[in-house]
Order: structure tokens, then C-alpha cells, then sequence
């Protein structure tokens, strides 16, 4: 297991590999987690549609969707809500914050691009059936006619969950513990309800394909509150918090 002062300086580089990495590489890495936690959000969905009992069909679904999130560890993929602890390299000033924010909203942009892929894959495959499409598309309603400020809490809780899980996996130093150290947290995530916005880009686009009752405009609404949420919870309150405690256990 990796010290806490080693977590932090792997998070570090990382945000320094980040922004130097080639554009066309961090491109086609985000829009494969895109497609990752895409894959992951449809056996949740089948699971939660097709499981008698309700409760038990998101019980089971939580425990399976964690497998995008496990892809993208293993295989290198760049996805917004994890990259947003990058930002630890800004504060260490290793990084300046435009480089940082340029390979943040590229990631985000492919993420975007990645889950698009798959919901228009998915559809043209015909494994949503129709009452799969109700399933997604009652969800995709309830997300883009809440509360704005809801919406945002939401997105703030989310984001710390799923940050504080994928740092416990980059406390481990083998797959299996990788795997077991953020599977929890991230089913947590899912059970929770709260607001992921590389999920929502799949939700939403999957139903507003499908012909669900939502606008553009409630989607784009959806994926900016979201997206900012979310960069709180992981950027400012878990980055935060921990550059904090690094640099007070360095004093």
C-alpha cells in the first residue's frame, strides 16, 4: 500500500503528464472512458429494468457499473471527474492553471464524444427494449427537471465520492487491490443517486435519441451545473482538502 505522501506525489505527475501529453492521444483516451462508463451504465439499466424487485435490480446494478470505472483505471483512459484531483499539480505550481483547464475541457469534450458513440451504438444494436427506453428515460426526466441547486449539491457529493474511491485505488499496488479499493466507493456513488457527468452525457443523449420527454436545453442546462459540480466536489473540495494536509504534514 502507497504512503499518503506517495499518493499525493502520483497525483501530482499525473496532472503534469496530463497537460503535456499529445492532444490526439488525450483526445481518443477520454472518448474511451466516454465508452467505458457508457458500457458500465447499460447492465445497470438492463439489470434495473428486467430485476422483479426494484431495490434489488439497483442493488445489483451498482455492484456492475463499477466495471467502467475499473477499465479506465487499468487501461489508462482519462475521464473528467478523476482528473479533476489533477489540479493538485496546480496548486504544488508544477502546472499553470490554463494548461490544466485546457486538458480538463478536452477530456470533458472527449468523454462527451465517447458516451455519443455508445448510446447511438447501443440504439442501432436494439438491445434496449422498450421498457429499458422507459427506464432510461423516466431517469433522464428526473435529472433535467431538477432543482438547480439540487442538481449542483448533487454533483458536488458525487464527485467527492468518486474521487475519494479512485484514490484509494491509487493506494494500491496491484490490480486486485486496485479493483477492490474502488469498487465500493463507486457503487456507493451509483446507489446514491447523485449526479456524474460522464454518466449523464449517456443518459441523456440515450433518451433524448429514444424520444423521451426532454430539450435541449434542459440537457445542455444538465451537463454545465453538473460538470461544475462535479469540479467542486473533486477539484476544489478533494484536491483541496488533501493539499492541505500534505502541505501541513510537510511543515
Amino acid at each position: 500500500m502507497k504512503s499518503f505522501k506517495e499518493i499525493m506525489e502520483y497525483i501530482e505527475h499525473a496532472g503534469v503528464s496530463k497537460t503535456e501529453r499529445n492532444i490526439k492521444a488525450l483526445v481518443i483516451q477520454g472518448i474511451l472512458a466516454g465508452m467505458f462508463i457508457a458500457i458500465g451504465a447499460i447492465a445497470y439499466f438492463r439489470l434495473v429494468a428486467y430485476t422483479e424487485d426494484p431495490g434489488v435490480g439497483k442493488f445489483l446494478g451498482a455492484l456492475i457499473f463499477p466495471t467502467g470505472i475499473i477499465a479506465i483505471l487499468l487501461l489508462g483512459s482519462e475521464l473528467f471527474t478523476s482528473d479533476c484531483m489533477a489540479i493538485l499539480s496546480v496548486y504544488k505550481k508544477s502546472v499553470k492553471m490554463g494548461r490544466f483547464m485546457k486538458m480538463l475541457t478536452t477530456v470533458l469534450a472527449a468523454n462527451l464524444v465517447g458516451a455519443v458513440i455508445i448510446a447511438l451504438l447501443s440504439t442501432g444494436a436494439g438491445i434496449f427494449s422498450e421498457h429499458m427506453i422507459e427506464v432510461i428515460s423516466n431517469s433522464a426526466i428526473a435529472k433535467t427537471t431538477m432543482p438547480v441547486g439540487q442538481m449542483f449539491i448533487s454533483a458536488v457529493l458525487c464527485n467527492i465520492i468518486v474521487c475519494s474511491g479512485v484514490m484509494m485505488a491509487y493506494s494500491a499496488k496491484t490490480v486486485a487491490g486496485k479493483i477492490l479499493a474502488v469498487w465500493f466507493p463507486i457503487a456507493v456513488f451509483v446507489l446514491s443517486g447523485t449526479e456524474h457527468i460522464v454518466a449523464n452525457m449517456f443518459y441523456l443523449v440515450m433518451a433524448f435519441v429514444n424520444g423521451a420527454n426532454i430539450t435541449v436545453s434542459g440537457i445542455l442546462i444538465s451537463f454545465v451545473v453538473v460538470a461544475i459540480g462535479n469540479f467542486v466536489g473533486g477539484a476544489v473540495i478533494i484536491a483541496g482538502a488533501n493539499y492541505y494536509i500534505d502541505k501541513e504534514l510537510a511543515a
